[in-house]
């Protein structure tokens, strides 16, 4: 093996997807888990990394500056979404201006997507495409480009691709995420989403054998690979080891294999283990029984998020989500006879919607009487099927990456294809209003907040809502 190699791994503001809206003040920070598992593979490898995250330092340019000049890297790696592309061509500059020797490496969703346009827009010199665990240790480790799968890099002004990576099958060989290199109690989640802090993102599993229309798939692909439950068990103790209180599954598809989910919980169960955890980027209605959630309630899991989006059985079908709305009340029901805490994620302007569907949307979500529901205004994100529907359509107004943010009315990015953007968001407070503005939910909310001490996160997290 070469001399061993210095790397730094950048996690980007996330303030900027926040700015200029009221989300701002809720916003969590945790730990960057992509990052931890990346430097865990180029340590495997026998190189040295660090990983600095800008949103926790304070004066944070001067600080990374001086990270640069210390340590003097020969990589740095930067992964992004596509609202950050600014910043990691911001930083690329900074970079080349004080360390212009180092060679910077981009990854993530977004750099997957639009691997070309990422290097013709910014000052970075390789694009990794796809899952980057063994990529990233095969370039800090010199081997030549051209012989490194999965990557897209400049060479005398040229445009370079390799061949394609193949998907990681067994995740098992992963190393475990490096996460002893967070500062982690200087991260913290809000009372209102997380019970205890700090808190640890855990993946067992990879890609989604779905078909959603609004979801990238760039990175991980439409299969479906995991971790055995053993691994994931002993992930669980490294993590509360380590000083963690709490764990979040990552997860596309957490639940996709069922009896897989039950084996994890029993062994979650035999090892008496005690930390709590929730599926917070969501589980599908259609992939739970009753079993199976009082398994998970018994294992720690607190609350249960599941991708409701729409109360309309037609939107539900022209997003090609594959569920009926009857799935959605049996998992619901079956979650709270479990004692588990729900949530639900609700979509509006989807394609075809219309001033009928979102109110179905609104009365289901009443309906369901969940303990939280959160509604998102869609966004087309690059690389998904509705994106790419919209632009054939001449619908996308900007190719401008920074205005494709979670927290800001759409009107900007594209054209509704039969709602205005004020009737969509009339319809987005009017969720928000009757769902949450009724007074069987806010004297049960008032309980609970009192009960378990959330109460002025709870009023952080109201006031950041547009009731109006």
């Amino acid at each position: 093996m070469n001399t061993a190699k210095k790397i730094i791994f950048v996690n980007l503001p996330f303030e900027k997807i926040y700015e200029e809206t009221s989300m701002k003040s809720v916003a969590p920070t945790t730990p960057p888990l992509s990052l931890a598992c990346l430097a865990g593979s180029v340590l495997e490898a026998g190189h040295y990394a660090e990983i600095f995250d800008f949103n926790i330092a304070t004066n944070n340019e001067d600080l990374f500056i001086e990270k640069l000049q210390s340590i003097k890297p020969e990589y740095i790696g930067i992964t992004f979404v596509t609202p950050l592309i600014r910043e990691a061509d911001k930083l690329s500059l900074l970079i080349k201006k004080h360390l212009p020797a180092a060679i910077i490496i981009a990854g993530g969703p977004h750099s997957s997507s639009f691997p070309e346009s990422t290097l013709e827009e910014t000052n970075i010199d390789i694009v990794v495409i796809g899952e980057g665990d063994f990529t990233i240790s095969e370039i800090v480790s010199g081997q030549s480009l051209e012989s490194i799968q999965g990557i897209l890099y400049k060479k005398d002004g040229q445009n370079y691709f390799t061949e394609k990576r193949p998907y990681i099958k067994d995740l098992d060989v992963l190393p475990f995420p490096a996460y002893n290199l967070y500062d982690f109690h200087k991260y913290m989640v809000p009372a209102a989403i997380a019970k205890k802090n700090p808190v640890a993102w855990v993946e067992t599993s990879r890609g989604c054998v779905f078909g959603c229309i609004y979801c990238n798939k760039s990175c991980f692909g439409q299969t479906f690979r995991f971790k055995s439950p053993e691994r994931v068990a002993e992930e669980f103790k490294k993590i509360a080891d380590l000083g963690f209180k709490e764990i979040h599954l990552t997860d596309d598809g957490f639940t996709t294999n069922i009896d897989r989910a039950k084996k994890i919980c029993d062994l979650l169960i035999q090892n008496k283990s005690s930390i709590g955890w929730s599926t917070i980027t969501g589980i599908r209605v259609d992939r739970v029984d009753l079993e199976l959630l009082q398994k998970m309630k018994q294992a720690g899991c607190y609350r249960v998020y599941f991708g409701i989006e729409s109360g309309s059985q037609t939107i539900i079908n022209n997003i090609k989500k594959g569920i009926k709305l009857e799935q959605v009340v049996q998992a619901v029901q079956w979650a709270k006879k479990a004692g588990l805490e729900v949530a639900g994620y609700f979509m509006i302007g989807l394609p075809g919607e219309t001033t009928q569907t979102m109110q179905e949307t609104i009365n289901f979500a009443i309906k369901l009487k969940l303990d939280l529901a959160k509604m998102s205004i869609t966004i087309p994100l690059p690389g998904t099927p509705m994106f790419n529907d919209l632009r054939e359509k001449s619908l996308i107004k900007t190719y401008d990456w920074e205005k494709f943010k979670f927290y800001t009315t759409p009107s900007e990015i594209y054209d509704h294809p039969n709602l205005s953007w004020p009737v969509i968001l009339k319809y987005y407070t009017k969720f928000y209003r009757l769902v949450y503005l009724n007074p069987h939910y806010l004297i049960n909310k008032l309980i609970k907040s009192i009960r378990e001490k959330t109460l002025i996160d709870d009023i952080k997290m109201a006031l950041s809502i547009r009731w109006f």
